[in-house]
Formats: C-alpha cells, sequence, structure tokens
C-alpha cells in the first residue's frame, strides 16, 4: 500500500481526455516568449526601442483577437479577476501610482513615455494571464517552448566561449548574441531557469530530460558569463528549490522528492566543475576581469571595487531622493534627471548614471514609497501564496502551478535588485508571463472552490457594459502607448546617426535633418542628454549660433544638465557677446562646479574682461577636488605666472608633477618655471650675461655668470654657459669642473649643445683621447650630430 500511495503521488499528467489545445491561443501566449528576442535593432541607437514597439503591437493585435471572441463575452470574470486578487490589485495599484507621480514630475514628457513602457509590460501580464485562463495547459507548452529557447541560448554562449578560447574574442563581455549585451543575455539565462525546472519537478520522460539538458545549460551558461548577481542568484535558487523539495519531502514522505533534489544537485555541482576545469585549464591567460573563478569574482564585491562603488552611490543618492519625496516621489522616468542635482557637485563630464541599478529603489525613489511597497507586494503575495498552499495543500494540484510564477518571480527578483530589467523588453516580457500566470493560477484555485452561482440577466448586462467601459479605456491605452513607442523608436533612429557622427568626431549630417525630423517625445536621448543639445551641436557646427540661443532657451527637459546653458555660453562667444558668454559660463559653474571645459570658457572670459581676481578661487576649487587634469595643472600655472605669481605657479606646477610624474607636457612646464623662478632675482645680472656671451665677450660673460653662481649655485643654466665661456677661453679643465657638476647634479640644463660633446671636446683639447673618445659616444648615442660627427672623426679606427 505505501509504495502504491508513492507512486501515485508522482507528479504526472492527468489522462482524462480533453478538448485540444486551441492553436491560437497558445501561438498568442509563446509570442510574449519569443517576440521581443526575434526583434532586430532596426538601426536604432538603442536596441529596447524596436523590441518595446513590437511588445506593444503584440498587446493590440491580442487584445483585438481576444475581446473579439465570443466565448469572452460570455465569461466577463475572464476580464476581472486581474483586479479580483492581491497581485493583480498591487499591479494597478502601482500604475495608477504612477500616473499619480507625474504631478512631481521634472519633465513631463518623460514620465508619459516611461508610462507607455510600463503600461506595455503590465498590458502583457493583463493578457498573459488571460490566455492562460482559457487553458491551463497552455503553461505546459509555454515551459516547453520557452526551455527550447533556454536551450538555444546556452549553446550561443558555449559557441562564444568556444571562440574566446581560441583566440576568436577578445573577452567574454563580448558575447551577446542575440541580446544587446552581456548583461542582458545573462539575464534572459538565469531568469529563464524555472520553465526548465518546472518540467524537471512535475513531469516525467522525454519531458523532464528536455529539462534537465535546459537546467544543465542554462546553469552552465551563467556560470560562463561571469555575472555575480546572477551567482548569488544562483546559490540562492538552489538553496529555495531544495528546501521545497525538503518539504515536500517532510509532508508526503515519498522519496521522489529526495531524487529530484539528487538530480538537480547533480546538474549544479556538474555546471560548477564543467566550468572551472574549462576556466583553470583552457581561458587564454589575459587577467581579463571575467577570467576569474566564481569565488574570485564574488570576492570583489566591496564597496572599494568601482561597480560596486557605483551602485552604492546611486543608492545612497536614491535614499537622499526618497528623503525629499516620500509620497509621490521624483516622477515616474526621472530618477535620472533628479539624481544630476546631487552628481554635479562632484561629477567632472557628463558621463551620468541613468539607472539606479535597483528597480526596487528606483520605482520607490520616482513613484514614492507607497509605489515601492506596491511592487514589492507583487513578489512577496506570489511567495506567500505558494508558502500557504504548500502548508495547508501539499498534494494540490494548484501548487505545480504556483511553482513556475513563484520561482520564476524570484530569479526577476535578482535582476532587479542589481540591475534594471524594467529597462529591458526581453526581461519584461518574461516578467509578464510570471505575473500572468501567478494571477491566472490564483483565478484556476478560486473557480474550483467556488460554489455555482445562478447567473442573473440584468446582472450580466450591467457586467457586460461596465466591461465595455473598460476595454474602451484599455484598448485606447495600448494604442496611446504603441504610437509613443513609435515615436520613440524614431526618435532612436535619429539618435543613432548622432551616435555615430560622434564616433567619427566629424558632423556628417546637416542641421536640418535632426531639427525637421527628430519627433517631439522623447525630448531626452537614452542616455539622458537633452535632445535639443544634441540639435544645438550640429547648429553650433554650421555657425548658426542665434539659432542655438533660440533653441536652447526654451528648453526645460533636464534643468540640472548644464549642457544647454553650456552651448549658449558658447554661442555668444562665438558672437563676441562677452557679457552673456559670462553670465551663462556662470550658470554652467553653479549646475556644474568641475567641467573643465566650461571653467577654461570662463577663465578666458574673465581674463578678458579684466576680472583676473575672479579666477583665483575659480581654479583653486577645482585643483583642490581633481588631480588628474593634466590640461588644468599647466592652465593653472599659466594663469599664475603670467599674473606675476611665479612663485604660486611653481607650487602649482610641482604639485602636477606629484600627480602626474610621467607626464612630459608637465615635466615640461615645470622646467619652463623653474627656470623662470631662478632666473627672476638675477635677471639683469644674466641678461648683461648673456648680452656678453652672444657678443663673443667671453670673459666678461664668465665674470657676470660667476657672480650669479656665487649666489646661486644651483642655477644651472648660468654653470652651463660659463662652461661653454671656459671653453672658448681656452680654460678647459675649468669648463670639465662645471660640466662634471651639472651632469652629476642629475638636474636637466637647457644648453647650446650637448654637454657630453662638450665634454668630449674639453677633453681631446686636454690631448685625453680616451675620456675625450667616451664622452662623444655618449652625445652620439643621445642622437646629437655634433657628437656623432666627432666621434666619427676623431675615434674611428684610421681617423685622426
Amino acid at each position: 500500500m505505501a509504495r502504491q500511495a508513492t507512486k501515485a503521488a508522482k507528479p504526472v499528467l492527468k489522462t482524462t481526455r480533453q478538448a485540444p489545445v486551441n492553436l491560437s491561443y497558445l501561438i498568442l501566449l509563446l509570442c510574449y516568449g519569443f517576440v521581443t528576442v526575434l526583434t532586430p535593432n532596426l538601426e536604432t541607437l538603442d536596441s529596447n526601442g524596436p523590441k518595446f514597439l513590437t511588445l506593444a503591437l503584440l498587446n493590440l493585435i491580442t487584445f483585438i483577437f481576444l475581446f473579439t471572441r465570443k466565448e469572452f463575452k460570455k465569461r466577463p470574470e475572464w476580464y476581472f479577476t486581474f483586479f479580483r486578487n492581491g497581485i493583480g490589485i498591487s499591479y494597478a495599484g502601482l500604475m495608477l501610482v504612477a500616473l499619480l507621480s507625474f504631478f512631481k514630475a521634472i519633465n513631463v514628457v518623460e514620465s508619459v513615455l516611461h508610462f507607455a513602457k510600463i503600461f506595455t509590460t503590465f498590458s502583457a501580464a493583463y493578457l498573459v494571464s488571460v490566455l492562460i485562463i482559457k487553458d491551463k495547459r497552455n503553461i505546459f507548452y509555454l515551459c516547453v517552448a520557452m526551455t527550447l529557447l533556454l536551450i538555444f541560448d546556452s549553446l550561443t554562449v558555449f559557441s562564444g566561449i568556444i571562440k574566446y578560447i581560441n583566440g576568436k574574442l577578445g573577452s567574454i563581455v563580448e558575447i551577446q548574441t542575440v541580446y544587446s549585451n552581456k548583461n542582458i543575455l545573462a539575464s534572459s539565462l538565469f531568469v529563464k531557469i524555472p520553465f526548465a525546472l518546472w518540467l524537471i519537478v512535475f513531469h516525467q520522460k522525454w519531458m523532464r530530460t528536455l529539462g534537465m539538458v535546459g537546467t544543465f545549460l542554462a546553469l552552465s551558461a551563467t556560470l560562463f558569463m561571469s555575472t555575480r548577481a546572477f551567482y548569488l542568484g544562483i546559490f540562492a535558487l538552489s538553496l529555495f528549490i531544495f528546501i521545497y523539495l525538503a518539504f515536500k519531502f517532510f509532508k508526503s514522505k515519498d522519496k521522489y522528492q529526495l531524487q529530484l533534489a539528487g538530480i538537480i544537485f547533480i546538474l549544479l555541482a556538474s555546471s560548477i566543475l564543467i566550468f572551472s576545469i574549462t576556466q583553470r585549464y583552457l581561458y587564454p591567460k589575459t587577467g581579463d576581469l571575467y577570467d576569474a573563478s566564481v569565488g574570485a569574482r564574488l570576492a570583489t564585491i566591496s564597496s572599494e571595487e568601482s561597480s560596486g562603488a557605483a551602485r552604492l552611490n546611486t543608492w545612497k543618492w536614491s535614499w537622499h531622493l526618497i528623503k525629499k519625496n516620500p509620497i509621490l516621489g521624483v516622477g515616474l522616468g526621472n530618477w535620472k534627471i533628479a539624481v544630476l542635482e546631487e552628481t554635479n557637485q562632484t561629477s567632472a563630464d557628463f558621463i551620468y548614471p541613468y539607472k539606479a541599478h535597483n528597480d526596487f529603489i528606483e520605482t520607490t525613489t520616482e513613484t514614492g514609497i507607497f509605489g515601492g511597497l506596491l511592487f514589492i507586494a507583487m513578489f512577496l503575495l506570489t511567495g506567500w501564496t505558494m508558502i500557504r498552499t504548500m502548508v495547508k495543500s501539499p498534494t494540490s494540484e494548484w501548487l505545480k502551478f504556483l511553482f513556475l510564477p513563484a520561482f520564476g518571480l524570484l530569479c526577476y527578483s535578482f535582476d532587479a535588485m542589481f540591475n534594471f530589467p524594467q529597462d529591458r523588453p526581453e526581461i519584461q516580457a518574461l516578467f509578464a508571463l510570471y505575473v500572468g500566470a501567478a494571477i491566472a493560477v490564483n483565478f484556476f484555485s478560486k473557480e474550483e472552490s467556488a460554489k455555482p452561482v445562478v447567473n442573473n440577466p440584468k446582472g450580466i448586462s450591467g457586467a457586460i457594459s461596465f466591461q465595455t467601459l473598460l476595454l474602451v479605456v484599455f484598448g485606447l491605452g495600448l494604442t496611446a502607448s504603441s504610437f509613443l513607442l513609435v515615436q520613440n523608436f524614431n526618435s532612436l533612429k535619429l539618435q543613432r546617426l548622432i551616435k555615430d557622427d560622434f564616433s567619427l568626431g566629424k558632423m556628417t549630417h546637416p542641421a536640418s535633418l535632426f531639427l525637421n525630423e527628430f519627433p517631439s517625445i522623447p525630448n531626452l536621448n537614452v542616455e539622458g542628454e537633452p535632445i535639443s543639445v544634441q540639435k544645438a551641436r550640429y547648429l553650433l557646427d554650421e555657425k548658426r549660433n542665434n539659432e542655438v540661443i533660440n533653441l536652447l532657451k526654451k528648453d526645460k527637459s533636464s534643468p540640472y544638465d548644464a549642457r544647454p546653458e553650456y552651448a549658449i555660453a558658447l554661442a555668444y562667444n562665438n558672437m563676441n557677446n562677452l557679457d552673456s558668454s559670462l553670465a551663462y559660463s556662470k550658470k554652467v559653474l553653479r549646475i556644474k562646479p568641475f567641467f573643465f571645459k566650461n571653467i577654461s570658457l570662463l577663465c578666458e572670459l574673465l581674463e578678458k574682461k579684466g576680472l583676473q581676481k575672479e579666477i583665483e578661487p575659480i581654479i583653486d576649487n577645482y585643483l583642490s577636488k581633481t588631480k588628474d587634469n593634466q590640461e588644468a595643472w599647466i592652465i593653472a600655472s599659466s594663469f599664475y605666472d603670467k599674473s606675476g605669481n611665479t612663485l604660486k605657479a611653481v607650487s602649482i606646477i610641482d604639485s602636477a608633477a606629484r600627480y602626474l610624474p610621467a607626464d612630459s607636457l608637465v615635466l615640461k612646464q615645470k622646467r619652463l618655471l623653474d627656470r623662470k623662478l631662478t632666473i627672476q632675482p638675477f635677471q639683469a645680472l644674466f641678461n648683461s650675461a648673456s648680452d656678453a656671451f652672444n657678443a663673443k665677450k667671453y670673459n666678461d660673460a664668465s665674470r657676470y655668470f660667476s657672480e650669479i653662481l656665487s649666489k646661486e649655485p644651483g642655477f644651472i643654466e648660468a654653470r652651463a654657459y660659463r662652461a661653454y665661456c671656459y671653453y672658448f677661453m681656452n680654460e678647459y679643465k675649468n669648463s670639465i669642473n662645471d660640466l662634471d657638476l651639472m651632469i652629476t647634479s642629475g638636474k636637466p640644463a637647457p644648453t647650446l649643445y650637448n654637454l657630453y660633446d662638450l665634454l668630449g671636446s674639453n677633453y681631446y683639447n686636454l690631448g685625453n683621447k680616451e675620456e675625450a673618445c667616451k664622452n662623444y659616444k655618449i652625445a652620439a648615442g643621445m642622437g646629437d650630430k655634433n657628437g656623432s660627427s666627432n666621434y666619427s672623426k676623431l675615434c674611428q679606427p684610421g681617423k685622426e
């Protein structure tokens, strides 16, 4: 009996006859898993644009198909079940809060576009739930199809790894396949693993084998992608699946659960072993960051490491914004704008963070605390529903269907914790599948336990009337979102042209193209730069300065981005309107105090206006925080030198030499200023000595140089000139003494000729040919023509 009970507990498909699966519904459901992956870049700057657009168009097609079907008109509960459970209510509430956040948005246009994206994902989740409600068997076919896609993605990773091992790829980061970059590929692998796990845990024969193959390949491929977030995710996923199987075993005493745990453990251990062996013995020894082992990569997680430090900074800035705007946030899509107010105070360039690298934090920052809680609630409610079902009904059929969304959202949460999947349509499609499945399963479980009711014709009529109104509103929302995403798509194609020009370093397109063709939405590019600034660059290139000023003065898209003000300052400067240029340059300084190009322009303008006193605090403040800008050190030292403060100029260039010890331009500037500082107290005497030297009055010149050296023995240039004077006066030993002192001091000295050539000539005239040739050879080796000529003429065998 016990043995029969064990067999009965094994999860198998029911064998009762059912109507065949409707292919139309199934194909539409599968499209949600594949359409974003298959959509090409279509010559846009960011492939997310066309992918979101195709997802929105799929929503429209699915909406029209579903809500023109007679069977749906008879079952209005299929329409409303999304809003009759906690997960759907939380999601709908989040959308409402997102709309309310518009009241706090700095850039409402950006909020509208961002809402179109999240509404597209929301709509996909809603429509997926309806497709699954129509026939829960569609979940099985969905898992099979997504596992096959998972296998395909994994194999493309292995193909890239083979190329990397064979030297055909420079780095693992180049492995992208059909995705935009390595991280999206890694995320797509990891977040799809629950589809394969579902086949292992709840099916047998070829289906379980397919799940095992998919799980093993996906775990291995994820490890090869060397992404720390998903290393942590794999460990967490493994832990939760083992806890789930252990709980099932203790509840049912079914040893089959232990077999499943053993299978999954073997798959996990095998994938780690294969990755480790390949990484250790086959990888090229390039020292690439992504070549490290799992442990070594995880060990790099710290607040000191650049990537970790960047994430911590964005989270810190987000926390500051949440404290300032706790109720409605800073506005949907406005994180990248609001955060500039703080980042500008330390950032020296315009490479801005445009994502918080944590969707939970970013959602809270943009929509307020309530929005953040509603977003988190979707994950917690799904997990809680599964836990409650496990405890109350561990043998329930619905536990099988809850497994997929619960583990799917668990995997998604790791991506959302460290990245920004909300901006990646491939991952949003998976999110929609998991949320839609979770809501559909809730509907099935409630429908099964619900008591049959007698339909009231009037009630049905009222429901249909209200349903029709909601469907009209929903359809209009889908249409509007699609239109906005078409606009975004058209903008991204133009942004691609601008990016190509930027890469070439020249404007190959006319300004009129961008002035006439850019749609009104979005008004920021994918990196958060105002599109008006991109247009202005082309106008500046065509010297259409008045148009630059008129265009940018109207722009209010990003008040904390100093690029519009800087472009206006440049335009006014080009028109020689110094007062207006100075006013806008000062605005840039207030917004972004460490942007050096503006500081350079501002100092130039202040100097032209005779306001040198205002320059000093600007330069000093910049150099107090920025140590690696060679140009800044040189300009600052030159400014103080021209102002007559040579001591300050030398002090600045000395600091530059400490921070940039190998920079040739800094060292050249240091030599010039050191010489000038040394000469200053003896300028009149040095001028007299130089005049006498040039007049070939070497006795007088040597006397003047000796007087200087008696007061300043370290005046290398005076000693060099005196050495030449002694040579021309035939005082070769005195010349040698000066030259030896200069060479042993190790200080470079500006000279008329190479010191070693002069030293050789002194020895030669003293009859010491060996020492002469030795020094001529050194001079020749240093590239001195006289030294080379003297060595060839006087020191080669057979030549005198």
